[in-house]
């Protein structure tokens, strides 16, 4: 990949993403918006630099970010100041490594998760792609036109699902961002923007969390997803997610309880060191979150073509009985039937819209599970990344070897991607507290499913 013609191709495509040179503001109403000003371009990070390793050794690691000589881990979903910009937050981050003798690149994206969500990150990184490789083949003579694409960046999108009145369902939604929204959240909401970075850079670099990397074959999980299907209620359909998600309430539920328990015993000194948020929380049971893929729900035409955040979320609290459960198939099942009933609750066109209206005008109301997971606590999100076309960015070079979501600020998070079509199945990367990851490993229920794993840092 020419850098001229991959740098090129990046500027390209920014022009039809302008979001990605916004500033993040916060009107006197409290509504947080992306201001794009011509004059004053908030222009995203870009280098391109040759580093002193071999792309197999790379390639033998499991594309550890770690080895590279550059800390990538504070650029990340929560917007966070950087050095390199004078503490100013920077919308994304792309970072392009040569390795030795031109034996391979690897391309290192982050965007701020208060810009666009997966889906949009998706659509940025193919057009990219698609535009060097076009750049690449009309150098050569070669006709391939770009296809026209238009994408939607107006944060106001989701008023299309809005009712004109409130229902009991839109006000549940609002009773319960209420009710996760006290003064701590408006504090924080208060704050601009750089210091709450600051703090949450902070905390973050605090939690002890280790990213690791499991793979699992497409026919182990359709064969649970099958077990768990033949106890379903007549009419209901589990999606291999649902179950999924299911067998980690169990699991990971049990591997943090654990954790937790032998995290108490230490010695006192140990426990004022590492000041514990994310030892505390609700001792009767978790909170587990799961993104959902709204758009393809959603009868709007526009729908994949708006790049803001469309990320909604089901959640199961769990309680301490179901997550010391035996995860037989019939438990599964239960637990997979609570998740199924949230995501489509979570699909409701007023969900959507009234959710989306208090995403973008009452911030408070997002910035208290932002301030969780970026310290940890007794949640736990699971992410499905395996629609977003991750092994169909082609820059010109055939597709990808590898790509991982590599170590971010996050923790408690789950992320299901794609593994490479040659191989097929899934990789599960979790960023979880190291001892919680101990745990996990130590569970048979867990590693029977496991083809292999390894660590990401």
């Amino acid at each position: 990949m020419p850098a001229n013609v991959l740098e090129q191709a990046f500027y390209k495509t920014l022009q039809g993403f302008p979001i990605l040179a916004g500033q993040l503001k916060t009107a006197d109403s409290g509504r947080q918006y992306i201001e794009i000003d011509k004059d004053n371009l908030n222009m995203p990070v870009y280098t391109d630099t040759h580093c002193d390793l071999e792309y197999s050794v790379m390639h033998k690691s499991g594309f550890n970010l770690y080895k590279l000589p550059m800390d990538l881990n504070n650029e990340s979903g929560v917007p966070i100041p950087s050095g390199l910009v004078g503490g100013k937050i920077v919308p994304a981050y792309f970072r392009i490594f040569r390795f030795k003798n031109n034996s391979g690149v690897l391309v290192y994206a982050s965007i701020a998760h208060y810009i666009t969500d997966g889906y949009g990150y998706s659509r940025f990184m193919n057009r990219w792609a698609e535009t060097a490789k076009s750049m690449q083949q009309q150098s050569q003579n070669k006709t391939t036109p770009l296809v026209v694409r238009q994408y939607i960046h107006d944060r106001s999108f989701h008023d299309n699902y809005r009712s004109s009145e409130t229902t009991a369902l839109s006000a549940s939604v609002v009773e319960s961002a209420t009710a996760s929204s006290g003064w701590f959240a408006k504090w924080l909401t208060w704050l601009a923007p750089e210091t709450r970075g600051r703090i949450f850079k902070t905390l973050s670099n605090a939690t002890d969390r280790s990213c690791s990397y499991f793979h699992v074959s497409s026919k182990t999980l359709e064969d649970l997803r099958t077990r768990v299907q033949a106890c379903a209620p007549k009419g209901t359909r589990y999606t291999i997610n649902e179950v999924v998600s299911a067998f980690l309430v169990i699991v990971v539920g049990q591997a943090k309880e654990k954790a937790n328990a032998e995290w108490w015993n230490r010695p006192v000194p140990q426990i004022l060191r590492t000041l514990s948020l994310n030892r505390l929380g609700n001792p009767t049971g978790m909170e587990f979150i799961f993104n959902v893929n709204v758009r393809p729900r959603v009868s709007h035409p526009e729908a994949n073509n708006y790049m803001g955040n469309m990320v909604e979320t089901g959640s199961l609290s769990a309680t301490r009985s179901q997550i010391h459960q035996v995860p037989e198939d019939e438990t599964l099942s239960a637990l997979a039937l609570q998740i199924h009933q949230a995501t489509v609750l979570s699909t409701n066109k007023e969900f959507i819209g009234q959710r989306g209206y208090l995403m973008n005008s009452k911030p408070e109301y997002c910035m208290w599970p932002t301030w969780w997971f970026a310290t940890g606590s007794k949640k736990f999100a699971v992410s499905n990344q395996t629609r977003f076309e991750h092994y169909g960015m082609d820059f010109g070079a055939g597709i990808p070897s590898m790509v991982r979501q590599g170590p971010h600020a996050f923790t408690d998070n789950l992320y299901i991607m794609p593994d490479h079509p040659d191989t097929g199945g899934f990789v599960f990367e979790f960023m979880i507290p190291k001892d919680v990851e101990t745990n996990l490993i130590r569970d048979n229920r867990w590693m029977k499913l496991v083809d292999r794993y390894g660590s990401c840092q």
